[in-house]
Parts: C-alpha cells; sequence; structure tokens
C-alpha cells in the first residue's frame, strides 16, 4: 500500500534545522495541574530507589560484591535475560529529573549509579572474560547467540537493554554534568563498533528483522549521540550498521508494509534516521522519518494517538476491529512523541500539524498513562475494550514501566519552540519558561489560556491554536495566532471553547466524543472501570447525550 501525500524526495538545503527547544531546566510545571502532580510522584518514587539494588545484577556479572543489597523483580530479576534495562531507565529518569528540579539529591544518586556501572566496566575487563569495554548486566552470551540468530525467549533484545545503558549514561553527562559518564560511554561505544564491524551487512539484516531478539531500541540515535560527543567516525559508522532495510527501504518508497511489524520495535529506528540526518545531511534519512510519521499517525492510530494492538500494528485503517484490553502500549507513544519532537524542528512550517499529534497523544495517552500515587506506575496498554480497566506496572518493571520514569520530565521541553525572532507556546500546559525568553503560561479546564510576558520580549510570540478550538480563531493562520513582542507583565488571554465534539475514527462507522483536549470515558456503576466512549453513529451521538 502506498500512501498518498508522503513526501517523496526533498533537498537537504529544504530542510535544514528550523527551530529548536528551551533547555529542560528553563521549563517548569505549575502546581495544581495533572501534569505538576504527575511528575511530583514521579519524583517522590525516583528519591527511594535503591541505588545498589539496580546495580545488583551487573556487579554479579562482574563479580564483584553487591553489598547484601535486594535483587530486583520482574524484567529485571537475575534469572530474566532482558535484565539492566530499568536500570538505564533509571539513571534517565534521575537525569531528566535533575534538569527540570535542580534537586541535588537526584544528582547525587545518579552520580553513585554511574560510579558504581563504572566499577563494574573495570571489574568485566579485569575478569578477561569479556572484549574491552563491554558493560551489562550480563556477559557477552546473548550478543554472541544473536549472531547465530538465535531467537526469542531463548535471548531477549540484548542491545535494547544496552541501549537503556548507553542512553542513561548519556543523559548523565548532558544533562546532569556527570563527567564519569563519558569515560564509561567511548569505550562502550568502541565496543559495539569492534562487535558489529566483523559482521557481515546481510548478517546484520537478518539480525535486525528478528523479532524481539534484534530488538535495539533507540541504539542507532544513542550512538549519533555518542558520535556528536566524541567526534569519533567509528560511532557514526557504528550507528549505521544498525540501519533496518526491512523498515527503511518501504518507508522511504512511502510505502505502508507495517501490518504485524512489532511497533515499539520500529518506532525508535526511525527517531535513528531522524539522528542519522542531522549528522550526514543525507535526506533519505528525512524522508524515511516523515514518511513513517505520516503513515502511523493517519492509519495506524488510535483516537488517544497510540498505537498498536498486542504490541503490533495492524492492517492500515483497522483500528476499530481491535478495541481490546492490549491496545496502545505506552511505551510507543512515548516514542512517537520523541519522533514527533524531533521532525518539528525540521519542519518547513510550524503549521504542520505535527503538534496536533502531539498534544493529542500527551493528554489522552501519557498523561492517563500515569498512577496517582508516589508507587512508580505507569500503564503497560491503554486498554480501549468496552468496559476495560487501566492497569499501572509497579512490580513487573516492563519497558513500559522504565519508559514511566522518564516521560514525566521529556515532554516539557516541547511547550515552547524557538524559530529565528519567533519564540512559540506550542502547548496547553500551564508552566514558566526562564531563558532566553522569559513567560508564564496558564491553562484552565474552562478553556482560558493565558500568556504573560515575565519580562520584555525579545522575540515575537506566536500561539498555537489547538484544533479542537481553530473554527473560533479563523485569524488563526494555519493554527497559529502571532503576537508582537510583549512588554513586561504584558498579558495575552485567549478564551478557547471547550464544547463536546464528534471525532469520527478513520473508517467512519465510529465516533469518539470529546470535550476541549481531552477525549471522554463513561465511568461504572462501581466507579472501578472507565468505558472510553465510541458509538455507532452520529444518532447513537444525539441520544446519548439527550438521554
Amino acid at each position: 500500500m502506498t500512501v498518498s501525500g508522503v513526501n517523496k524526495s526533498i533537498s537537504v538545503d529544504a530542510v535544514k534545522q528550523r527551530r529548536s527547544h528551551p533547555p529542560l531546566c528553563s521549563v517548569r510545571l505549575m502546581p495544581g495541574t495533572a501534569f505538576y502532580e504527575g511528575q511530583q510522584n514521579m519524583l517522590r518514587y525516583l528519591l527511594v530507589q535503591d541505588t545498589d539494588s539496580m546495580l545488583y545484577n551487573f556487579r554479579v556479572a562482574a563479580g564483584v560484591p553487591t553489598g547484601g543489597a535486594q535483587p530486583m523483580t520482574g524484567w529485571d530479576a537475575p534469572e530474566c535475560k532482558l535484565k539492566g534495562h530499568t536500570t538505564g531507565h533509571y539513571l534517565s529518569g534521575l537525569s531528566l529529573a535533575y534538569a527540570v528540579t535542580g534537586d541535588e539529591r537526584l544528582r547525587a544518586k545518579a552520580s553513585a549509579l554511574v560510579d558504581g556501572l563504572a566499577e563494574c566496566q573495570t571489574a568485566f575487563a579485569a575478569g578477561g572474560r569479556v572484549h574491552p569495554g563491554f558493560l551489562s548486566a550480563y556477559d557477552e552470551e546473548q550478543f554472541d547467540l544473536l549472531e547465530k540468530l538465535t531467537k526469542y525467549p531463548e535471548i531477549w533484545a540484548p542491545y535494547y537493554t544496552l541501549d537503556k545503558i548507553m542512553s542513561g549514561l548519556l543523559d548523565a553527562y548532558e544533562l546532569a554534568d556527570i563527567t564519569e559518564a563519558l569515560d564509561i560511554l567511548l569505550p562502550l561505544g568502541d565496543w559495539v563498533y569492534e562487535r558489529l564491524s566483523r559482521l557481515s551487512e546481510e548478517l546484520r539484516a537478518q539480525m535486525w528483522d528478528t523479532y524481539i531478539a534484534g530488538e535495539y531500541g533507540g541504539m542507532i540515535g544513542t550512538i549519533v549521540r555518542l558520535h556528536r560527543i566524541s567526534g569519533s567516525e567509528k560511532h557514526l559508522e557504528a550507528a549505521m550498521m544498525f540501519e533496518n532495510a526491512r523498515l527503511f527501504d518501504p518507508m522511504l518508497a512511502g510505502r505502508d508494509e507495517l501490518d504485524n511489524m512489532h511497533a515499539n520495535q520500529h518506532i525508535p529506528q526511525i527517531i535513528g534516521a531522524v539522528e542519522l540526518y542531522a549528522a550526514t545531511g543525507n535526506a533519505k534519512y528525512l524522508d524515511i522519518a516523515r514518511n513513517f510519521h505520516s503513515i502511523v499517525t493517519g492509519h495506524h492510530c488510535y483516537s488517544i494517538g497510540g498505537t498498536g494492538d498486542e504490541e503490533r500494528f495492524r492492517a492500515p485503517d483497522s483500528e476499530c476491529g481491535y478495541l481490546t484490553e492490549k491496545t496502545a502500549e505506552s511505551c510507543a507513544s512515548v516514542n512517537m512523541l520523541r519522533l514527533t519532537s524531533r521532525l518539528f524542528e525540521y519542519e518547513q512550517s510550524a503549521r504542520s500539524g505535527l503538534m496536533d499529534y502531539y498534544e493529542l497523544t500527551l493528554f489522552n495517552h501519557i498523561l492517563m498513562s500515569w498512577s496517582h500515587c508516589a508507587d512508580g506506575g505507569t500503564t503497560y496498554f491503554l486498554p480501549l475494550a468496552p468496559g476495560s480497566c487501566k492497569h499501572y506496572e509497579t512490580e513487573e518493571n516492563s519497558c513500559c514501566h522504565g519508559t514511566g520514569m522518564e516521560s514525566r520530565f521529556r515532554f516539557m521541553a516541547d511547550i515552547y519552540s524557538y524559530e529565528d525572532d519567533v519564540v512559540r507556546v506550542d502547548l496547553p500546559v500551564s508552566s514558566t519558561l526562564d531563558d532566553e525568553e522569559k513567560l508564564s503560561v496558564s491553562f484552565s479546564e474552562d478553556g482560558t489560556f493565558e500568556i504573560s510576558a515575565c519580562a520584555d520580549m525579545k522575540r515575537e510570540l506566536a500561539v498555537r491554536i489547538p484544533v479542537w478550538a481553530r473554527d473560533s480563531f479563523p485569524e488563526a493562520e494555519q493554527g497559529y495566532l502571532s503576537f508582537g513582542r510583549l512588554k513586561k507583565d504584558e498579558i495575552v488571554t485567549l478564551r478557547l471553547p471547550v464544547d463536546i465534539r464528534e471525532i469520527p475514527a478513520s473508517d467512519s462507522r465510529y465516533y469518539c466524543i470529546a470535550r476541549g483536549p481531552y477525549l471522554l470515558a463513561d465511568v461504572s456503576d462501581k466507579g472501578e472501570c472507565l468505558k472510553p466512549l465510541f458509538l455507532i453513529d452520529k444518532e447513537c451521538y444525539r441520544v446519548y447525550f439527550n438521554k
């Protein structure tokens, strides 16, 4: 299936980076909102986790004493083959949380974790049982078996786990200024290059196309990030060795061949394509990413912005046939938001609709995936079956539990953006910006959207009008209202309508019901379940709301 409206070929000159995001440390959430409360709950959870338990599997594998620490559970239990991934997520979560709060307790925990990982890497090298630079929560056996095309569950995504570890170390270095993290990363990046460069391109292609066993998460983007720091051509070459032709080739041609492919195995690969474009200037990588985003958001997403049933893409425009208990994996939505954010930086027009998708998914999936207390809980799936109930993952240490440690801090960089002489407010999230521009944004449930200048503005102000309110603002050219440079204490106040509205599904048989930015759900008689409002036709819509 070839999807119309996707990009075919784009010149390099046409896709230079056009906008950027303020640093995380300059954005703060305002108290009294669900976003703020969710973030505070995760902060409390991160602070009470035991660093020694997070290091337990690494120390056992490297022959370092565990100091009496308790082993982890679920996917990080000593007998589990994915052990180590949560430790990487935790390090990223600590580093991100430090960046958005400045709480030195978080940095201290991150620094202790980095020191422990460094000790294990040194012990691995001294033991002589692995190749130089190696670090993981197990030895190299799973990597050896992957090169023999061993299937899951005999092995379980060794490069996926490595990505989480390396991403955590990069976040510690870049966000928390823990320079020791780079001392671990540089030889580990060399280890990846040496490991992959001795394999044939054909074997690597077979590995990356292997279900789950060959899943490598965001390794492309992670190694490109390392290359930016190190300047090593080996690291850039290593990133390119993860290219997956099974996905990249049809995406480059604009062909939708996603049916039955594992969603979150492949979304991070596309984020990597954007990073390869940034590193090489080869526009094919941006074409791949743009086409993928267009195909997924246009033909594979539920009304909440999530994608996939039982972790897999289904046939295009068939989501109404998969309203099950296992829809919309949280990891997949978080990575779709990360892809959207990265593409937004290169989109020629800020009015492309990318932030419409971002807002929809942030408000209706990610915000709804968080537990309401400080237990670290995150939904694995957000079930859309009638009468289904959310379940918050707290003990299993699943992929989505790990991603949840990060997600409550990652989206903050996307509330605002810079483009030449314009600062944009892209999301209606109550927050403050204290950077080159100093703004305060307040959004209330009644639709009041207020932007205040906390200092004389150097740039002009542009405010994105959400798609659900755009009909009331015809002067908002393609989605944004433009203002001049506000003076200190000058305020812009917008009244956005928050009326009940209907959203047709792609196959037009069903309608979802929404009010303002939120899709609505019906509460069960016992208050235990939320039933998404999917109605067969407009007549049902009228009957339901007139009863």
